[in-house]
């Protein structure tokens, strides 16, 4: 059996903790810098341990971006299973289902970034056997819209429309995060709002816009 590669800083870190390290930094690496813009050394650096490392625990960059991909997706598709099981009418469902996206991106905050990287480069370091699960949480929506305009809880809709500009707006929130508060350094009067009070804001506002519109009464 090959025995396992040294870290020459962490010689006594555990095989367990080793891989958690790697994930932890190639985490935040790829949210700040992309999947191109993420070298193996800066990972293992980060890290703390030898590059030789990442190969060993996970068959190299790709992978181990997938694998942090993977516990990510898995983590959504158990907390969204509740809302695409549940047989609550429409707005309850779309409020739900904006909570626990904010929920899971303050857990993963290199959620946001990472979807929205993969994106802009047409999912191009997905491997296909994430494809589902990705499409599955983003279809939700379409699924809770189109379930509100036949119950008649919401207006007449494109669900696609909606489904992008919700999902646009969570992902944008927590994607600009980091900047909002460098903003705030440079003198402009940004405050970053609480999460709290964003999901509030967002579920009132799609509420009121999806209500079905009451037809005004005919003149006499």
């Amino acid at each position: 059996m090959a025995s396992q590669p040294n870290s020459p800083s962490k010689g006594t870190r555990k095989p367990g903790a080793t891989r958690q390290a790697l994930i932890d930094a190639a985490t935040s690496l790829f949210a700040q810098r992309g999947f191109e813009g993420t070298r193996v050394d800066q990972i293992a650096e980060t890290a703390g341990v030898n590059k030789a490392m990442i190969s060993y625990h996970f068959g190299g960059k790709s992978a181990l971006y997938n694998e942090i991909l993977r516990k990510t997706f898995a983590d959504a598709h158990r907390r969204f299973s509740a809302i695409r099981s549940s047989d609550a009418l429409a707005d309850l469902r779309l409020r739900a289902f904006i909570q626990t996206f904010a929920d899971l991106s303050l857990q993963h905050p290199a959620l946001p970034a990472m979807v929205l990287r993969e994106v802009m480069s047409g999912g191009l370091h997905i491997e296909k056997d994430l494809l589902p699960r990705l499409l599955a949480i983003f279809g939700l929506v379409q699924e809770i819209i189109d379930q509100g305009i036949q119950e008649g809880t919401f207006s007449a809709v494109d669900s696609y429309l909606t489904h992008i500009s919700l999902l646009g707006s969570l992902v944008f929130f927590f994607t600009f995060t980091p900047i909002r508060a460098r903003l705030e350094e440079g003198g402009l009067p940004i405050s970053v709002p609480d999460v709290r009070e964003y999901v509030r804001h967002l579920q009132q506002v799609l509420g009121r816009g999806l209500a079905p519109t009451t037809p005004s009464p005919e003149p006499a």
